[in-house]
């Protein structure tokens, strides 16, 4: 019965928390993406571009999936 109660007031209290959890279009995921990528290839250098882009499209097709940016070209 403790745990029953406890695993009650811990889904409340994240209910409550007030963090607000907002869903991100597939569209505004892969603005994010360009942009990210963007600020990665004006910092010159060229291996962090590429850890930013594949990471991040891993990231996408885990969300999204399996989709893909189709606008977002590799570095």
């Amino acid at each position: 019965m403790k745990k029953l109660l406890f695993g009650a007031i811990s889904l409340l209290v994240l209910l409550g928390s007030g963090q607000d959890v907002k869903a991100v279009s597939l569209e505004e995921a892969c603005a994010k993406f360009a942009a990210k990528i963007a600020e990665a290839q004006a910092s010159g250098n060229p291996d962090n571009a590429k850890t930013v882009y594949s990471k991040g499209s891993q990231r996408i097709a885990a969300k999204f999936n399996g989709s893909t940016c189709p606008n977002v070209k590799a570095p």
